[in-house]
């Protein structure tokens, strides 16, 4: 521990806050749309939402959670034990824990990752976040059909740095430093640095320790040249490292913060990130953009023991690699009729090794299997502008997703294999048109097709059950926008509909068989409001709300032949609602409280009151002293110690629980 800190010293006077990219209209290409100016919209009719993070207000370590309390309609279940097993939904789409791709695809900077258990849940550095709803297939190489959250680094300003530490509750205590050259001349450089560990929320009785510690380091770099006017090549490197104890999974119906069992387990993430992106004027104001990302996560291993009865023993291990290639022709963007085109390409290898045991008895499950996956798609769109009031948006995507699986079977049933492949195309039109009512108010309507690829399950021992199809949805979405008093008050207000087909669901059906199931038939339809007021100088009030509902039009359980059509879809929130007051003036003293709450959660399809999480609130509070060289910020989260699971997995009748009342504090220093 003690030479963790000594490293992480030296490396953090190197380093800046750092963290990506990515604009609406160019989803690779360029950052200008991601700069923070005096009459940015945070919330647009089209269904984007901005938020600018201050890594000195707030603990990273659960960076997630703080940007779903504030926008409409995201909501994460984290499983604690990384990525791995969490739930990341959007408009009320949300990923399956383990088998599909991600219903929310995460760009960091350029980096696009493949899948949701390789997001990163504590990365320092966060400078901004954008949430794109809905299919993004033609603003976006990499996209599924419930949206995409781009995060990005700082950028332009002139050299600085940042020296963060801080302590509190559990033994929470952080390091973490960013640096940065001036974003002018022909090079510029950006360096985060970050370590952050804190001690268990739950503790084994029987052991007497603590379960669910944890301990992260990470770091990203960029560096950029300008060889000539108009040109710039980019290199972005990405490097995370958690060493975790167990997952903090305990019985549902009992204590939250307290369990009895003979052995503890781990979880252990690395991973590896990097794109080389070169952009290049053309003439006529045109711009040509390639990206060639690779991104390289290891889980070695998870490890957690279960007392159902029996104590069941898991060990997981877990490797993705991806190579990905966007390309993007952009003409000038000021043109009354613009248009752009580009390329998308990926492939990817996903190995996994599973030991299920009884504990000191015998295995009931090995299996390790290898997914080969292949995506191609070329997308593009034409905006038209015949005059101020009027832009008309046409785009379509044309994507290909092939996927070999290959499952070897040692216990119960060696030699049980299964090969098996699948090809999942669509086309996917989108059809947009916004209308500028003032000069501060527009409305946007807009109806996209979505694709979420099928696949295979490896947790069964019914091979009829592996494979599962593609989800297609078409989205319905009618929004307006407008800023008010001189961009004292910004609001958004937006209503959707999602027509599905083939709505993966994925669940443990019975003991030996977790795997996908899809209902043939399905739709979401919900709301969404986000306002920002600004009474004054130094106060600002914040919004957001959403609701979304999604149901079951046809479906039926895969053993048991049950009809559950009509019922809630799981995973997803009925609502979520964030009322945030800041006073901040330049310097001196400042404080923020924030309410948020989250809706009623079904975690299986049947609405059983037992896999059921009801809907909660949370408070918490932060404040301090700021000067042009250091801040100093005093923090509180969940302050009235509600008591709520985060996850609920039905499979092994446990639960996550959320954090419990936490306190803080931290010290920035600039210089």
């Amino acid at each position: 521990m003690q030479l963790r800190w000594l490293l992480c010293v030296p490396a953090a006077l190197a380093a800046p806050a750092a963290v990506f990219s990515q604009g609406a209209q160019d989803s690779v290409v360029q950052t200008a749309e991601m700069v923070v100016n005096a009459t940015y919209l945070p919330s647009t009719a089209a269904g984007a939402t901005r938020i600018d993070l201050q890594p000195d207000v707030g603990p990273s370590a659960d960076a997630w959670e703080l940007l779903s309390r504030g926008v409409a309609n995201l909501h994460v279940s984290g499983s604690g034990a990384g990525g791995y097993g969490g739930l990341f939904s959007l408009r009320g789409l949300a990923n399956t824990p383990y088998f599909s791709e991600p219903a929310v695809t995460v760009y960091f900077a350029d980096i696009p990752l493949p899948s949701s258990f390789t997001y990163p849940t504590g990365i320092f550095g966060f400078n901004s976040v954008a949430v794109f709803r809905g299919p993004m297939g033609t603003e976006f190489g990499r996209a599924t059909d419930g949206g995409v959250v781009t995060l990005a680094p700082q950028d332009g300003g002139s050299s600085a740095g940042e020296l963060l530490m801080g302590c509190g509750s559990y033994d929470s205590r952080q390091i973490a430093a960013t640096a940065r050259t001036p974003a002018a001349g022909k090079l510029d450089v950006e360096v985060d640095a970050d370590y952050d560990a804190r001690n268990g929320y739950i503790t084994n009785q029987q052991l007497g320790i603590r379960v669910d510690d944890q301990e992260n380091e990470n770091a990203y770099a960029r560096f950029r040249l300008r060889p000539a006017a108009g040109d710039e090549l980019t290199f972005e490197v990405l490097g995370t490292r958690s060493r975790d104890g167990a997952q903090p999974l305990v019985p549902l119906g009992g204590p939250l913060f307290d369990v009895s069992r003979p052995k503890e387990g781990a979880t252990d993430l690395d991973s590896l990130g990097a794109a080389l992106k070169g952009s290049f004027a053309l003439p006529s104001s045109a711009t040509l953009t390639t990206v060639t990302s690779f991104t390289d996560w290891r889980m070695n291993p998870y490890q957690s023991l279960l007392v159902l009865p029996p104590p069941l023993e898991n060990e997981i291990l877990l490797e993705q690699k991806s190579w990905n290639e966007e390309i993007r022709f952009q003409t000038d963007p000021l043109a009354s009729l613009r248009w752009e085109v580009g390329a998308w390409l990926s492939k990817g290898t996903t190995d996994s090794g599973v030991n299920r045991s009884i504990l000191n008895l015998f295995p009931i499950q090995v299996s390790d299997s290898v997914l080969g996956d292949q995506s191609s798609a070329v997308f593009g769109e034409a905006v038209f502008a015949p005059d101020k009031a009027w832009r008309i948006t046409a785009g379509l995507r044309a994507e290909v997703d092939e996927k070999n699986f290959v499952r070897y079977e040692h216990v119960p049933t060696p030699g049980l294999d299964y090969v098996a492949s699948g090809r999942y195309d669509a086309l996917l039109p989108r059809l947009a048109a916004d209308w500028t009512v003032a000069a501060d108010s527009h409305v946007e309507a807009s109806v996209a097709l979505g694709l979420r690829p099928g696949g295979f399950s490896s947790f069964t021992e019914n091979l009829a059950l592996s494979p599962f199809a593609a989800e297609r949805s078409t989205a319905y979405s009618v929004g307006w926008d407008t800023s008010l008093a001189q961009h004292a008050v910004d609001v958004a207000v937006r209503a959707f509909y999602n027509d599905i087909s083939n709505l993966q669901i994925e669940r443990s059906f019975s003991q030996p068989d977790y795997f996908v199931a899809t209902a043939p038939r399905a739709h979401s339809v919900g709301g969404e409001v986000e306002g920002r007021w600004h009474p004054s100088v130094d106060w600002t009030v914040g919004v957001s709300a959403g609701w979304s509902e999604v149901r079951l039009d046809t479906f039926f359980d895969p053993l048991t032949g049950l009809n559950e059509s009509g019922d809630a879809a799981p995973n997803a929130p009925l609502y979520n609602a964030d009322l945030e007051v800041t006073y901040r003036p330049g310097t001196g003293w400042f404080a923020a409280g924030q309410l948020s709450a989250v809706g009623r959660t079904y975690y299986d399809e049947r609405q059983s009151p037992k896999y059921t999480q009801n809907a909660y609130a949370l408070a918490g509070l932060r404040a301090g002293y700021e000067t042009a060289r250091w801040t100093l910020t005093l923090y509180g989260e969940n302050l009235a110690n509600k008591g709520y699971y985060e996850l609920i997995i039905p499979g092994v009748n446990s639960g996550n629980p959320g954090a419990p009342r936490t306190v803080g504090a931290r010290v920035a220093v600039r210089f």
